[in-house]
């Protein structure tokens, strides 16, 4: 079935949106998933006290009913992106999928894998501290975490945790955005893709706080998917970035808590990201070499029928088509009221 990737693909974007800010604006504020009182107290926001005995989990300082909330954020992930990515697979019809990068993961791409999250992580961390750094007196460093869970130290609730938001949503969100998306904006060439399904990403976590970082780590998932033809390499590593933002991001920013620690940290980390940087190129050069010797077919090379026109030309065709820009209007609108 021959469908406009320029009206299609931003609809399921939009669909996509639609369902999340549905659960997020009404079934995880309903007063059965949800408790009215907030969680007070800084206590709450690490798990140095293991009570296994507490009945609620705290998320970003809001206190929900376990069981439902767990519940609530796997049929999220399900229906905003796996059922949407699947049901566009099917309507697309039969030798669609050979465009979504399904590649059995290679050996030969581990160290890759490995510099990219280097990569991936280090820069994170960067653009989180610059925003506390710039954030003025009022910044702190809850302000600068996406997610502050706390479980109380319950097994059950950390593996709820594990599974709804480490897991799950790498596989759901790679599958919609580095496989399916990105498949049909890689009709105006690779620059293109990596813009709009990576600017679409951000968008989708409805956090303009957050969407440098988010549109940072989508790019990196898409060149790893490009690169390597595996959306499964893009799944571990986004899997090992949510796992890192939940576990480990508190704790690699704790250190700006002391002020004169800011600006050695901010310049370490921007050294450190620099080497990362070094690394994935350098590493990157041999498998393109390799590439060119063993008449592989580069992952980046389009045909030449679609690499008519200008960058410019291209990216504003799909940037600035109708229902693009309604995804970008449903953003703002739910952002700003």
């Amino acid at each position: 079935m021959n469908i406009s990737n320029n009206i299609a693909a931003p609809c399921l974007l939009i669909a996509a949106m639609i369902i999340l800010i549905l659960f997020q604006s009404v079934f995880f504020t309903n007063s059965d998933v949800v408790y009215t009182e907030p969680v007070g107290g800084q206590s709450l926001q690490s798990d140095q006290i293991i009570d296994e005995n507490i009945d609620f989990i705290a998320l970003n300082n809001i206190k929900y009913k376990p069981d439902k909330f767990f519940i609530l954020a796997v049929i999220s992930n399900i229906c905003a992106f796996l059922l949407p990515a699947v049901f566009y697979i099917k309507l697309k019809g039969a030798g669609y999928s050979k465009n979504l990068k399904l590649d059995l993961p290679k050996p030969k791409y581990i160290a890759l894998v490995i510099y990219m999250f280097l990569v991936l992580i280090s820069g994170t961390v960067l653009i989180n501290s610059l925003m506390f750094y710039f954030g003025g007196p009022a910044a702190n460093i809850e302000s600068v975490l996406p997610f502050m869970f706390f479980t109380g130290g319950n097994p059950v609730y950390d593996m709820g945790i594990l599974i709804s938001f480490v897991i799950l949503p790498a596989f759901c969100e790679e599958l919609f955005f580095r496989a399916v998306l990105s498949a049909e904006y890689e009709k105006y060439g690779a620059f293109c893709a990596v813009i709009i399904t990576s600017a679409a990403f951000a968008m989708s976590h409805f956090s303009l706080k957050f969407f440098p970082s988010y549109f940072f780590a989508a790019i990196i998932f898409y060149i790893l998917a490009k690169i390597t033809n595996s959306v499964l390499y893009a799944m571990i590593l986004h899997a090992g970035y949510n796992f890192c933002s939940i576990y480990l991001l508190d704790k690699l920013l704790g250190v700006l808590k002391f002020e004169q620690n800011r600006v050695i940290f901010i310049f370490l980390i921007s050294i450190i990201l620099i080497i990362f940087i070094n690394l994935v190129l350098n590493n990157l050069e041999g498998i393109y070499y390799k590439k060119a010797y063993g008449n592989e077919p580069s992952p980046v090379v389009l045909p030449e029928n679609k690499r008519r026109g200008t960058i410019i030309v291209k990216l504003s065709k799909s940037f600035f088509s109708p229902t693009f820009l309604a995804a970008i209007i449903i953003f703002i609108i739910y952002i700003f009221i």
